[in-house]
């Protein structure tokens, strides 16, 4: 097979994959971590309110910009206008879409975030068929059909079908830069001959971007830098490949410190990272180790089981059948230093891993190379392929229907414009009176929908007591049984 035409099968593949969410891409902000969304769709109302991103310096803001959305006191989590600030990773993935809905001059709905969404899909799908280009040998017999292969395997697990889909988050926009950094280190810790200027400026300024997008590139620049430390017993050259691996992202941390600390202050962006790791970190004790770690077993099953049934299986059948895979040396380089880059982003940070299925969404490119690996030896068959893909594909479509059921009902039976018909009532709340309500959680969801921040209180006199202690003058307490408006009371 050539590769042009490899090439166009990828695409048509993508283009499937696009199909298969239409039902989805156009219904209400509500379900399977849509908050995510609804997050991002606030911050850019709330930058346009404020006179634009620049007036915050990019600092993404959890608030809207209305008097009764501000909040009162002091805190670590609020900017010094009463804000609620987030600041826990870089604002790249805030400032992305801002831009594209500035440029367009689009309104902040969730259609666009999800047309960007499938392009950063589109980006990965392409940089991870030029890294099995890289990784598999010119020589391989059927080099293309696998590369086609471990291409529909990336694209059609549950997890990559809705983080790359509806569900926007940073570590879906973070793939194409995990892909990138792959591209351009795995070729120099395999050979001294490839560390040159050009790559390791160009891996210098990924790197300080790829900071801005989140933190998991402090694990890969880790591992591939002691990695790189461990050859400089072979070549002196590998000092160039550690300093790059260890310089740039200091630097990239420097200046997203800079960067927050011109708006709020170099105490204050202290104090909210050194509280959020405590919170977000294995720091955090609150939860037990073992309740955490089965939370990021069922992640992996919820957002890639038929990959990973694929895997299993393709596996105990070359062990009953006595064949072993022979991965090459820069296969194994590639499999330690990305699986320990993963290992440690989620273990350090596992509060917020299990906290967040999408924490678990850089292990598709391991598993999805691994899974085609694996089942190489069936594929060489031409005949096994269509088989095995039809299978896949039709187990990880159902999968992704069964949690993201296409319709108006979701699959636990609430309409997925619950959240939007609920806040679209409270539009009627003038702009200087807080909300209060007894929710049982937040629900940005529900917000971006009113254009309004509510404030969680379990009842009409706690809220009032609050009111009170913050001198809070105009408020309203919302009644809501399973997020049906029931009354909206002035609190006196």
């Amino acid at each position: 097979m050539t590769r042009r035409k490899a090439f166009i099968i990828v695409l048509s593949l993508f283009l499937l994959s696009v199909f298969i969410r239409l039902p989805n891409l156009n219904r209400p902000v509500s379900k399977h971590h849509e908050f995510m969304s609804a997050l991002m769709l606030i911050n850019i109302e709330s930058w346009r309110q404020g006179g634009g991103g620049n007036t915050f310096h990019y600092v993404p803001l959890l608030n809207f910009q209305n008097p009764a959305d501000k909040y009162p006191g002091k805190s670590v989590w609020l900017d010094q206008r009463g804000n609620e600030w987030y600041l826990s990773l870089g604002p790249g993935w805030y400032i992305i879409p801002y831009f594209i809905y500035q440029i367009f001059n689009l309104p902040a709905d969730p259609i666009y975030l999800r047309i960007i969404n499938l392009v950063f899909n589109l980006f990965s799908v392409l940089l991870f068929f030029y890294f099995l280009e890289l990784m598999l040998l010119p020589e391989e017999k059927e080099r293309y059909l696998i590369i086609i292969g471990g291409c529909l395997l990336f694209m059609f697990t549950p997890g990559i079908l809705w983080y790359l889909g509806n569900g926007y988050a940073h570590t879906g926009v973070m793939i194409p830069f995990v892909i990138t950094f792959l591209l351009l280190t795995l070729p120099m810790l395999a050979s001294p001959e490839k560390i040159n200027i050009l790559r390791l400026f160009s891996l210098a300024i990924l790197i300080i971007l790829f900071v801005f997008i989140d933190w998991f590139i402090i694990f890969l620049c880790i591992v591939a830098g002691l990695f790189a430390l461990w050859k400089m017993r072979y070549a002196k050259r590998y000092v160039l490949l550690s300093a790059t691996l260890f310089m740039p992202p200091v630097t990239g941390v420097l200046l997203l410190f800079l960067q927050f600390a011109s708006y709020g202050g170099a105490e204050a962006v202290a104090a909210y990272w050194k509280a959020r790791f405590f919170v977000r970190s294995i720091a955090n004790e609150s939860t037990p180790f073992l309740m955490m770690a089965g939370y990021l077993i069922m992640h992996l099953i919820t957002a890639f089981l038929p990959l990973i049934i694929l895997i299993a299986v393709t596996w105990l059948w070359l062990h009953f059948q006595k064949k072993a895979i022979a991965f090459s040396k820069k296969e194994m380089l590639f499999l330690k230093l990305y699986f320990c880059s993963l290992f440690l982003y989620n273990l350090i940070l596992l509060e917020w891993s299990f906290e967040h299925e999408f924490s678990i969404l850089p292990w598709s490119v391991l598993l999805a190379y691994i899974g085609i690996r694996v089942a190489y030896p069936l594929i060489i068959d031409k005949k096994n392929i269509y088989v095995l893909a039809s299978i896949y594909l039709t187990m990880s479509v159902s999968q992704y229907y069964f949690i993201n059921r296409p319709g108006r009902i979701s699959r636990d039976g609430m309409a997925y414009n619950t959240f939007q018909v609920f806040g679209e009532q409270l539009k009627q709340v003038p702009a200087d009176y807080k909300i209060f309500s007894n929710l049982e959680t937040n629900a940005p969801m529900i917000e971006y929908y009113a254009g309004r921040n509510i404030s969680v209180k379990p009842s009409y006199d706690e809220a009032k007591k609050y009111m009170q202690e913050r001198n809070i003058i105009k408020a309203v307490w919302v009644e809501q049984d399973k997020y049906q408006l029931r009354k909206i009371t002035i609190i006196r």
